[in-house]
C-alpha cells in the first residue's frame, strides 16, 4: 500500500476508505450492517465503506495514524 485515501460525503453520509487504486474495484460485497468491502478481481480487499456515517460537528474530519 502506498498511500490511503479517505474519502467523506457529507450529504450521503458515506466514509470511503482505499487501500488501494479505486479503479482495480472488480466486486462490493455488504459484510455487515451499511459496511461494505470492495475487492480486486483476485478476491483483495482494496477498500471499505460505511454507509450513515454522520460526524457530530462540521469540522474536518480528524484522522489520526497510529503504527503498532
Amino acid at each position: 500500500m502506498e498511500s490511503l485515501k479517505i474519502f467523506y460525503d457529507r450529504d450521503n453520509h458515506i466514509l470511503t476508505i482505499w487501500f488501494d487504486d479505486p479503479q482495480k474495484e472488480f466486486i462490493a460485497e455488504e459484510i455487515g450492517e451499511e459496511l461494505l468491502v470492495m475487492q480486486d478481481s483476485e478476491g483483495k480487499t482494496i477498500g471499505i465503506e460505511r454507509m450513515n456515517f454522520v460526524l457530530a460537528d462540521q469540522n474536518p474530519l480528524d484522522v489520526q495514524l497510529q503504527y503498532l
